[in-house]
């Protein structure tokens, strides 16, 4: 939880992105999101993205 709320007082980033699923949401784009910002955070050398 400390994670989510230290990433959560950021603006969005190359390694925070916010999102919105009002209905439904497609997981393998989700899956994309998840990996392309854990590489851009791994990129930077942060624990987390």
């Amino acid at each position: 939880m400390k994670i989510l709320n230290k990433l959560l007082q950021n603006v969005e980033s190359e390694i925070v992105e916010f999102k919105e699923a009002k209905n439904n949401f497609d997981l393998d784009k989700l899956g994309k999101y998840v990996s392309a910002i854990s590489n851009e955070a791994n990129l930077r050398s942060k624990r987390y993205g």
